[in-house]
């Protein structure tokens, strides 16, 4: 624990903690960092030493400090407690931790991501991924959004192929029509539909975007705020997620 400590005190510094992310980039010496973080050569040389004494950097015979192993690694857990920094507000309500043990631990992978509160811009922004999907949309939901299905449609006119996931005990709307279109895509498993025994978090994704991540509230619903975003980061961390999931489910039967 005393190292742990030690630890998160010289990254609680955020002086040093520059120095590490410039050290990231490439080696440097003293003048260089000070030049580049406007500090002074003294203030440099003191974090430069408290640094290297607890292990995250190494001078070379050159003069150049560089990153040790330790010290890249240690940044690179730091991205995820920078997601959590960023959307504090948000996780005071939202829970993470109810997803498997290793995607939380990959919550860096979000750093990306854009957070939007407003339900109804979420809500667009899937619609507008369905339109320009070419290859594939993943859902992970709760509930269906129905001013969509026309979408869903032409999307599977496109040939896009589909797969949703949602609980088992979710009810369908009564207004909710299949059509033709849709059933055909169940039938040839264009379009194809699994259950879980509950949903954990809620996804959006096609092989461009993720349009929407959102965790439940802290009574375990879902409230539609959430994230989204174009990196090819964040779009791995949601595909992993969605195919773990996925790999746990059950086909639904073909209505």
């Amino acid at each position: 624990m005393e190292r742990l400590c030690d630890l998160f005190f010289e990254f609680s510094n955020e002086d040093r903690l520059r120095i590490l992310y410039k050290l990231m980039e490439s080696p440097s010496t003293v003048t260089c960092l000070s030049r580049d973080l406007n500090l002074t050569t003294q203030e440099t040389s003191r974090h430069l030493s408290r640094l290297g004494e607890i292990g995250l950097t190494v001078k070379d015979p050159n003069g150049d400090h560089s990153l040790t192993p330790y010290g890249e690694l240690g940044l690179a857990q730091i991205r995820g407690f920078r997601f959590t920094c960023s959307h504090g507000e948000y996780l005071k309500w939202h829970r993470v931790t109810v997803l498997p043990s290793e995607f939380v631990a990959r919550i860096g992978e979000l750093e990306k991501c854009v957070y939007t509160d407003d339900i109804m811009v979420l809500f667009h922004r899937i619609e507008q991924m369905i339109k320009e999907a070419e290859e594939y949309v993943l859902r992970l939901t709760d509930r269906y959004i129905i001013t969509v299905v026309p979408t869903w449609e032409e999307a599977l006119k496109r040939r896009v192929e589909f797969r949703l996931l949602d609980p088992k005990d979710m009810v369908v709307p009564p207004e909710f029509n299949r059509g033709p279109v849709l059933s055909d895509a169940l039938r040839t498993r264009q379009f194809v539909n699994h259950s879980l025994a509950s949903v954990d978090v809620f996804l959006a994704l096609s092989e461009k975007e993720v349009a929407g991540i959102c965790f439940p509230d802290s009574g375990g619903r879902m409230d539609y705020r959430g994230f989204h975003s174009g990196d090819p980061e964040v779009h791995g961390w949601a595909k992993d997620l969605f195919e773990h999931y996925w790999a746990k489910s059950k086909a639904k039967p073909i209505p």
